[in-house]
Formats: C-alpha cells, sequence, structure tokens
C-alpha cells in the first residue's frame, strides 16, 4: 500500500463497506499512528453522534415559554377551531333554509308565418335535440360515412 489511507477508505470502513483491501487498511493502520488516530478520531465521533440524547420535557416547556415571550405574544388558546365550527354551522344552516326556484314558465317565440302552439313548439324541440345529440353521440366520425359505400354489396 503506498501512503496513508484516504478519508473515504476510512469513512467506507467506518460504515462497513470494507472492499478486498480490508487485510491491507488493518496491516496499514497496525503500522501507521497517523491513520490510526484518523480512524480512532472517526470512530470517536460516531459513537459521540449515534448516542441518543435524552432532553426532559420541563426544559422544553421552558424554552418554549421564552421563545413566546421573546416574539411578544401568548401561547395560542385551545380555540383555533372555533372558525372551522362556525363555518360548518353556518354551512348547515344554508343548507336547511335553502329552497330552490320553481322553473320559469316556458316562453315561445312566434315564428313569422307560423302560428306557435305550445304541443307544436315541445314536439320541434324534442326532435331537434334528438337529432343534435345521435349527431354527437355518434362514435362514428362523419367522415367516414363515404367509406361504407366502398364495402357495400352492389346488387
Amino acid at each position: 500500500m503506498n501512503g496513508h489511507l484516504k478519508t473515504d477508505e476510512l469513512v467506507d470502513r467506518l460504515y462497513g463497506l470494507e472492499d478486498q483491501r480490508a487485510g491491507e487498511q488493518d496491516a496499514h493502520l497496525a503500522n501507521c499512528a497517523d491513520c490510526r488516530d484518523r480512524w480512532e478520531e472517526m470512530r470517536r465521533v460516531q459513537a459521540a453522534v449515534s448516542t441518543p440524547q435524552t432532553v426532559p420535557g420541563d426544559f422544553l416547556a421552558a424554552q418554549r415559554r421564552r421563545i413566546y415571550t421573546r416574539l411578544g405574544e401568548e401561547p395560542r388558546t385551545r380555540m383555533a377551531w372555533a372558525p372551522a365550527l362556525a363555518a360548518v354551522a353556518l354551512l348547515a344552516i344554508g343548507v336547511a333554509v335553502y329552497r330552490p326556484l320553481s322553473a320559469p314558465a316556458p316562453r315561445f317565440v312566434k315564428v313569422a308565418n307560423h302560428d306557435s302552439r305550445p304541443g307544436q313548439t315541445e314536439a320541434a324541440d324534442a326532435q331537434l335535440f334528438f337529432e343534435v345529440y345521435s349527431m354527437q353521440q355518434s362514435m362514428e366520425p362523419s367522415v367516414a360515412a363515404p367509406i361504407h359505400t366502398l364495402f357495400e354489396d352492389n346488387q
């Protein structure tokens, strides 16, 4: 092995990602005081960082109170849900009171030279709606209609 171990090699070793040269690294760490010191420092830092820290609840509560004092505001009360409750109540009242208006009376337009009567107009409207709806709901494009004539049996 030439020179000292690289930091990446030590980090890989620290996290268990050793490669085929683990034996060479062990021998180098046994013989090189500089690499051994770096290795021990990395292990010490990892051990210090990985231990869980316990923080008492009263310390956190006191810290929260100091933050609120510095901000100049009091902690929020538990009435934060009051606006939402008021909105739901108003919505419920609105739904209970709502009465839909009745449909307006149909208006009939008088067409020139044609006497418009309610029965005739309704029948014409129904026919018009049926035709428009059937054209709209057709699954086949209107451009494909001439192609059908090519495949019809000419007898």
